[in-house]
């Protein structure tokens, strides 16, 4: 029987008790990487630097490599192709390579880009490699993102508030604006029947007032 294989640890819990006191204390661990993220990485969660993303991936890499789903794969080349070498019998072949997670990503992206062509088989093993592991650390980020949005709240729940009536109210402006920029290019054109910068001028005028006798 095949080996199952998981993207996280399997544990075996003695009780419901002692299951759901380890639930709890990888809750407050959440919270606590929540909490670090938001004091030590600027403009977070909204926002992030390059510079920490790419440490950060780093760390999710070194984790993604720890678990059974991405371990080192050893590749032997038969006849062109690489097959994994348990599945292999008798002498091996001597050309082989060992796939692993930091082996993936050592590669530039000229160097990986490069080698789609020069050695179509290795390509296609390892970015079949980068594509799940980069899945794996997009999904770490968002979970981070989450607890620090929750800790955020926790600290000051009407900031979130405020910051969302802001975002929207922002989001109206930058959307009415496009609509005029727009028309006015369509009706330079000539082209759009449709396109009239009075009647958009007033329509939006009407809609602002409208809004402002809602709030």
């Amino acid at each position: 029987m095949a080996k199952k294989t998981s993207a996280v640890d399997v544990q075996d819990f003695k009780s419901i008790s002692d299951f759901g006191y380890s639930v709890a204390k990888q809750g407050d661990a959440v919270r606590a990487a929540g909490a670090w993220a938001l004091d030590n990485l600027k403009g977070f969660p909204e926002e992030i630097l390059s510079e920490d993303r790419a440490e950060l991936y780093e760390g999710f890499r070194k984790r993604a490599s720890e678990l059974p789903k991405y371990e080192a794969t050893e590749y032997a080349v038969v006849d062109g192709n690489l097959i994994p070498v348990n599945q292999l019998s008798g002498d091996l072949p001597k050309e082989r390579y060992v796939i692993s997670v930091a082996s993936a990503f050592s590669y530039t992206q000229q160097q990986f880009g490069a080698m789609k062509s020069e050695n179509h088989q290795l390509y296609l093993v390892i970015q079949d490699v980068r594509n799940r592991v980069n899945k794996y650390c997009s999904n770490c980020l968002s979970d981070l993102k989450a607890a620090a949005r929750k800790v955020l709240k926790d600290r000051n729940p009407e900031s979130t508030t405020r910051a969302a009536t802001k975002s929207f109210a922002e989001y109206i402006e930058t959307t009415l604006d496009t609509m005029k920029q727009r028309c006015k290019t369509a009706e330079a054109r000539g082209t759009d029947p449709t396109a009239n910068m009075k009647a958009l001028d007033q329509a939006i005028i009407a809609f602002k007032v409208k809004l402002e006798t809602v709030k």
